[in-house]
């Protein structure tokens, strides 16, 4: 995967943080959503026009050509739209009521988009969602409904530098409680830090769930009605957090940048980080292809409950408006099957969605991309609120102070629900 890529995907992130600031609680885009009209099994006709960020943008027009073939009298019109640009736009076209039929949406910004109130319900029996891995699934449904059909998905494992791991003949750690001991090792080999990890940057909450994930926490009720920060589970993620930095394994001053860091991790500075499959790509720039040799890929370690990671990636969504409705469901279907995955997984580099497109060759053959396939077999995205923007941003500031030693992990989970049921959950 390319860095500008990587660049788009959080900047795309960042940018919907802003957009959707102010949609606090929000009743009438999330009650009583029925699934939209079935769908036809024929072929689809008609001009199908579909936004599609940063290089999906750029590379999708090459793998629409095989539903060209599939469905002779349809047409798909492709816009690239800038990462940076799509919250706003897609938030205008809505507003005005002239949008495309369809839009990639990022995993994590589809709630703020449901808010909106532009999107449709998936028809029912379009795809089988039990194809999906189940965190890509999990965030495509809101408020009982399902609003977008996954496409494409990443999650983190653990990069460690496995020269200096093998030096102080250690293996990678399989828990929390191996892992300290692991950084350890990897500083009494020349690394300055054991482990790099976030402390307060945009999304640095995609660190901390994790944690209170892996210590057993569900971050909402059953009906997604309330969030609970408040358990006992959730403590002690965060206290595990805390610990990374008083036990002296990471710095309280975290990289805030993309691109910060590779070439720590390539001198020999940072010994390991959690980071998604883009990082072969960034590592292989940042220090040569025999770099590589020196990096090892594991699955991250588990706490008291598992090794829960997280989930990203870009779903599929059609908008209310859409004058080629029919048609754009059945883009997003043939978009949805496994080899169509595959073979845009070759195209653009871009992790299947679905289970069983990693069967694949290849998928399969490769050794770094099975460790992610693995972990995507348990990894979960944030919860599926509405207003979950607001609240991740509470958490990284929350996070930030606790990192650099202003806040205890006791204080951060008190203000952090105290916060995020001011802000509700959108319901």
């Amino acid at each position: 995967m390319k860095r500008k890529k990587l660049l788009a995907t959080v900047a795309g992130g960042v940018l919907t943080a802003l957009v959707f600031t102010g949609c606090g609680r929000t009743e009438t885009a999330v009650k009583d959503v029925q699934p939209g009209a079935a769908v036809d099994a024929g072929p689809a006709t008609g001009t199908v026009k579909v936004w599609a960020m940063g290089t999906e943008g750029e590379k999708l027009p090459e793998l629409i050509k095989g539903f060209k073939e599939a469905n002779p009298d349809a047409t798909v019109e492709v816009t690239a739209v800038p990462w940076q640009d799509y919250a706003k736009k897609i938030e205008t076209a809505v507003a005005s009521g002239s949008t495309p039929d369809a839009t990639m949406v990022g995993s994590s910004d589809l709630a703020s988009f449901v808010a909106g109130g532009g999107l449709e319900a998936v028809p029912e029996g379009l795809v089988d969602k039990k194809s999906f891995f189940p965190g890509a699934q999990g965030s495509s449904e809101i408020a009982g409904a399902t609003f977008a059909v996954p496409w494409y998905v990443e999650t983190r494992a653990l990069f460690y530098r496995k020269d200096l791991a093998d030096a102080a003949r250690l293996t990678a750690p399989e828990s929390w409680d191996k892992f300290d001991g692991f950084a350890k090792g990897l500083q009494g080999q020349g690394a300055k830090w054991g482990f790099s990890a976030a402390t307060g940057a945009a999304y640095t909450w995609q660190t901390i769930l994790p944690y209170m994930w892996q210590a057993g926490a569900q971050l909402t009720d059953e009906k997604r009605t309330q969030l609970t920060f408040d358990s006992p589970q959730a403590l002690e993620g965060l206290k595990r957090y805390q610990s990374l930095f008083t036990n002296g394994i990471a710095s309280q001053n975290g990289p805030v940048s993309l691109g910060e860091i590779e070439p720590k991790f390539v001198s020999g500075e940072v010994g390991s980080f959690i980071s998604g499959p883009w990082e072969i790509g960034l590592l292989k720039q940042a220090g040569g292809e025999e770099f590589l040799n020196k990096v090892g890929i594991a699955p991250v370690p588990a706490g008291p409950a598992g090794n829960t990671s997280y989930i990203g990636g870009s779903h599929l969504a059609v908008f209310k408006n859409a004058k080629n409705r029919d048609g754009a469901w059945k883009l997003v279907r043939w978009l949805s099957k496994a080899d169509t995955q595959e073979q845009w997984f070759k195209i653009s580099g871009d992790l299947p969605a679905v289970q069983s497109a990693w069967n694949s060759k290849a998928l399969s053959s490769d050794a770094y991309l099975k460790v992610f396939g693995k972990q995507l077999e348990n990894a979960q995205n944030a919860p599926a609120v509405t207003t979950w923007t607001q609240i991740g941003a509470l958490i990284d500031a929350e996070a930030e102070k606790v990192a650099k030693g202003a806040s205890t992990p006791e204080e951060a989970q008190a203000a952090i629900q105290s916060g995020a049921k001011k802000i509700g959950t959108g319901r």
